[in-house]
């Protein structure tokens, strides 16, 4: 018995939806374009962090950047590759972990991070 392509579309369209994953960053802090000395903290944060699989930590991936955005603040995130193109949230658990164990004073040093689709954060962007 042969099954009619049209009877198998949906089920191949159902499929590929259920597949697409939606890409993600992680928005680890965030300051205003006027705050200097958090931005420069960034900065050298973003360093340390991309170099870290250059030391040996293999798993460490160097998807730490700074981004301008329209609405006047400066964006510290996880996950900006090429034109933001994300990460899958899922396949990094242990990058927000391990940020969230940073302290500064005793306090929590990024205690607001949280995950934006790519989409919003192209929205954000700045452009050029």
């Amino acid at each position: 018995m042969k099954i009619p392509p049209l009877i198998l579309m949906p089920i191949f369209l159902l499929t590929a939806m259920v597949q697409a994953d939606t890409y993600e960053v992680l928005v680890v802090d965030i300051a205003g374009a006027g705050d200097r000395s958090k931005i420069a903290e960034f900065k050298k944060d973003a360093r340390q962090f991309n170099g870290l699989h250059q030391k040996g930590y293999t798993a460490a991936r160097p998807y730490f950047n700074l981004l301008t955005m329209n609405n006047g603040k400066v964006y510290f995130v996880f996950g900006f590759r090429g034109a933001v193109q994300g990460i899958h949230r899922q396949n990094y658990p242990g990058t927000e972990k391990n940020l969230r164990r940073l302290k500064n004073d005793g306090k929590l040093k990024y205690p607001d991070m949280h995950w934006l689709p790519v989409g919003e954060i192209r929205r954000l962007l700045k452009t050029p």
